[in-house]
C-alpha cells in the first residue's frame, strides 16, 4: 500500500494537471502548475510523517537478581534491575505502579545437591 501512494505522489509531481479547453495559443497558468505540485508534495510529507516508527524493544539492565517494573502514563513500562532482593524492590514500589519480578537475564548461582553423573 505504501509503495502505491508513494508512486501516485511520483505521478502527480510529474505530470501536467488537466486543464480545461481554452482559447487556441493560450498556455496554463505556472501559478496553477506550482499549487497543484505543492498540494501533491504537501500531502505526500503529511502521509510520511504520520507513518508510525517501530516499536521500541523491552530492555533489561544490570545485573541484579531483582527488576521493578513500572507502569507509566500513556501505557509505556519502564524495568529497572538494580536491586538485590524482592524486599528492597517492594519498598521502592510502595505508593507506585509498579511491581517486582525476578530479571530473566541475571547470572544464576549454579545448582547445589545435583551432580551430573556420566551415563
Amino acid at each position: 500500500m505504501p509503495g502505491l501512494v508513494i508512486r501516485a505522489m511520483e505521478h502527480l509531481l510529474r505530470s501536467e494537471p488537466a486543464c480545461e479547453v481554452q482559447a487556441a495559443g493560450s498556455v496554463p497558468a505556472p501559478a496553477a502548475l506550482i499549487m497543484v505540485r505543492a498540494l501533491a508534495y504537501l500531502l505526500f510529507v503529511l502521509i510520511t510523517m504520520s507513518a508510525p516508527g517501530p516499536a521500541a524493544a523491552q530492555r533489561f539492565g544490570g545485573n541484579a537478581p531483582v527488576c521493578l517494573q513500572e507502569w507509566q502514563w500513556g501505557g509505556g513500562t519502564y524495568n529497572s534491575c538494580q536491586y538485590r532482593s524482592l524486599e528492597e524492590c517492594r519498598a521502592s514500589a510502595a505508593g507506585r505502579s509498579a511491581m517486582c519480578l525476578e530479571n530473566p537475564y541475571a547470572p544464576r548461582p549454579p545448582q547445589q545437591g545435583r551432580s551430573a553423573r556420566p551415563r
